[in-house]
């Protein structure tokens, strides 16, 4: 799902239209704006004014403010319709009036002067609409008539054409009546053209009728008929949108609504109804997002996917009125008429976020698991409750409480089926998920194993495999489950991490069993803030205050097997995948391990702050990071080369502590120190296989050795690039395999 954002660019005003309100209440005979017409082909823009006037500005993609007003003054009634025609001479424009006559202006140096060339009289009423296409002008007006104009020169040299009314045509067509004076009741308000080899005539009249015109082959001159009529709407149609491409319209209409029909059967295919209970003052097609948008007379604006037929965003942008929109698809911008003022707006499109509200303290710890009945998350906060989620609806199914102790870490056991939870008291304590049951986790003599607050939590799912000396090892497809077990590993601020054997009893209920606990970090302020453990290595690591990671072997009483060093700062954070180890620290750098030998492949900083959490997708091999700096980054970490490629970021106003991933509906979900859980759906490009193809070193290395990033469809980066500085160690990897960094 998108949102849609709208951020002000600039506006176009003047005195002729927008006076002051006080103004306007003494001054009966202020102006308003009627309509507006882009010409990006010229860069000028036109505001057709009520009381007649027209006026034009030079402006270079509203980058700047307008550098000239252009102003013309012909008209003797209100403007009500503008339309431009690049094919004729170079560039015309057509306007109509209620002074009951369109008039053709010279365009071709519009910074210079703007000339009425051609004046056209053959309506009795004011002109409702005009369009022009397949050589051709349509004019429609209060008199009830549909008029045709083509080019009558006889030798076609003149330097603008010459048009005259080829053809009349009323709504209710009766022989022998289609010249005669005549009351009309029914008007043509809305026209439109679909070009082709047989070019289609749509009219939209006052009752709501589309009246359907094409070439009679049989009939000399090129004269149109009525191919069908078919009542659409109750009340009148105000706007006839034809679809480059495609085959359906989009009408506006007096009743309220807006709906799209097949141009071939005259079927409506979807429509809506105004939410407001307000007419659509405008609609306009993004091409791009294949959205209609519309925007009616209390200053909404909404976006609507006519092939799911959903609203994708409805928003009050302004408190006026919008009388017309036009939208540019490249530019991405939209153009708001208001009876006073012109707006222009970026339209801003980003992914939207859900938020599951519940925690009132800081988060510290997301998962899930997922069932045949889909999935199920757990998140934990220091407001000392446990939640328990739908992952489909992100409803809040549970709610589990501590009573006495600050919740400080939490992890799930799949196979147990228990959460376990760490506090600041440095109790660690097993909660059932199925039942109201929880126990506290002791040692053999009946104390806690720690004394200090619980800092970090990890488990693996283990077995023994008895031709192997019992070395436990991560079990697999295919083990036998009565020999498995799940190891959990506390660490604390008291320096220590403690090792616990969960298994499930006979009846069913989860049982922990004390295995040890011994000091990991020998100096008294190096508190241990992180552990992860990796099958791959056989090993737990463990990170604290110092900036050392030190790597302990799984089976053994207190072995150190390694201590990988670089980081400057405190380790806060890992994520493990296969035989690399990602480490987050306060020295805001993200570090990459290989852990079979120890060394370090690279540092890598995408955070100009502290780096809370890290985790590693498991189908596409992307590292997400996220911090207080409210961005949450996914970026490849292309093991191998020197860079690191951003793919895709995220931010929000606030301070981010813990990630997890949702591999269901491919979902980041992120914990908040405010105690929000925000969702990021994460772009398809997170799952595809390899870099793209601009990243690659033979197509974009640059002189300077980095890489440059690759370029999407919209001509904006895809992704950038980071450049990063691997270790020695990782430098000669590529060449031979390195030694292990040895423990001190």
């Amino acid at each position: 799902m998108t949102t849609v954002d709208f951020r002000l660019v600039g506006n176009f005003s003047s005195p002729l239209f927008s006076a002051p309100r006080s103004v306007r209440r003494t001054a009966a005979n202020t102006a308003e704006t009627s309509v507006v017409l882009l010409v990006p082909q010229r860069n000028f823009l036109f505001l057709g004014l009520t009381d007649g006037k027209i006026c034009g500005w030079e402006t270079d993609k509203f980058a700047t403010p307008p550098r000239t007003n252009q102003g013309a003054t012909d008209h003797k009634g209100g403007i009500r319709s503008l339309v431009f025609v690049e094919d004729l001479w170079q560039g015309v424009l057509f306007s109509g009036s209620a002074d009951r006559s369109i008039k053709m202006w010279d365009l071709s140096e519009p910074h210079l002067s703007i000339t009425c060339v051609h004046s056209l009289y053959g309506h009795g009423g004011t002109i409702l609409a005009l369009e022009y296409g397949s050589h051709m002008l349509l004019s429609s007006s209060s008199d009830g008539t549909l008029c045709i104009w083509k080019d009558q020169s006889p030798t076609k040299l003149l330097r603008f054409p010459v048009y005259s009314v080829r053809q009349k045509i009323v709504p209710e067509v009766k022989t022998g009546l289609q010249n005669a004076r005549q009351p009309k009741d029914t008007w043509f308000l809305s026209l439109a053209i679909r070009e082709g080899e047989v070019p289609s005539i749509f009219a939209g009249d006052s009752e709501g009728y589309i009246h359907i015109y094409k070439p009679d082959s049989l009939a000399e001159g090129d004269l149109y008929m009525l191919v069908w009529k078919r009542q659409i709407h109750s009340l009148g149609i105000l706007k006839i949108l034809t679809i480059p491409m495609e085959s359906f319209l989009i009408t506006l209409s007096f009743d309220q609504k807006f709906k799209t029909m097949d141009s071939m059967s005259g079927q409506v295919a979807f429509e809506d109804a105004n939410p407001c209970g307000v007419v659509f003052g405008g609609c306009a097609w993004d091409e791009q997002c294949q959205d209609a948008v519309v925007a009616d007379e209390k200053g909404n604006v909404g976006f609507y996917n006519v092939y799911t037929e959903t609203c994708v965003s409805w928003k009050n942008v302004i408190e006026e009125p919008i009388t017309q929109i036009h939208y540019e698809t490249a530019a991405r911008r939209l153009l708001l008429l208001s009876p006073h003022c012109l707006r222009v707006y970026d339209v801003v499109r980003s992914i939207k976020f859900t938020d599951l509200t519940g925690h009132e303290g800081p988060v510290v710890a997301v998962t899930s698991k997922q069932t045949p009945q889909g999935g199920i998350l757990f998140t934990a906060a220091m407001d000392n409750t446990i939640r328990l989620w739908d992952a489909e609806t992100l409803e809040s199914i549970k709610v589990l409480k501590e009573k006495k102790h600050e919740v400080t870490a939490m992890v799930y056991l799949p196979q147990s089926n228990v959460i376990i939870t760490g506090h600041e008291n440095s109790e660690l304590k097993m909660w059932s998920v199925d039942c109201p049951v929880e126990a506290n986790l002791r040692t053999v003599s009946g104390q806690s194993a720690h004394s200090n607050t619980i800092s970090a939590l990890t488990s693996a799912l283990v077995y023994f495999n008895t031709g192997d000396q019992g070395s436990p090892r991560r079990s697999i497809m295919g083990q036998d489950e009565t020999s498995s077990w799940e190891m959990l590993v506390a660490g604390s601020y008291d320096c220590q991490i403690s090792f616990w054997k969960v298994t499930v009893t006979s009846d069913g209920s989860a049982m922990a069993n004390f295995e040890r606990v011994f000091v990991a970090h020998d100096e008294e302020d190096d508190e241990v803030l992180a552990v992860a453990y990796s099958s791959a290595a056989e090993s737990v690591f463990t990170g604290g205050n110092a900036g050392i990671i030190r790597q302990w072997a799984v089976g053994a009483n207190k072995k150190l097997k390694a201590e990988l060093i670089g980081h400057e700062e405190a380790v806060t954070c890992f994520a493990v995948d296969a035989n690399f180890l990602f480490s987050g620290s306060e020295d805001f750098t993200v570090r990459i391990w290989e852990t079979s030998q120890g060394y370090q492949l690279k540092s890598v900083q995408v955070h100009n702050i502290a780096v809370q959490d890290v985790l590693v997708i498991p189908e596409s091999g992307l590292a997400v990071t996220c911090g207080f700096d409210g961005r949450v980054i996914v970026w490849d970490p292309q093991i191998g080369r020197r860079d690191v490629r951003e793919v895709k970021s995220f931010e929000q106003p606030e301070e981010l502590r813990t990630l997890a991933y949702l591999e269901s509906t491919k979902t980041l979900l992120v914990g908040c120190e405010s105690g929000r859980i925000i969702t990021f759906p994460l772009p398809a490009s997170a799952f595809e296989e390899g870099p793209p193809p601009s990243a690659s070193p033979e197509a974009s290395q640059q002189e300077d050795g980095t890489v440059d990033g690759g370029v999407s469809g919209s001509g904006e980066p895809s992704s950038s690039l980071i450049h990063t500085e691997p270790s020695a160690e990782a430098q000669q990897a590529f060449s031979a395999p390195p030694k292990a960094v040895p423990a001190r």
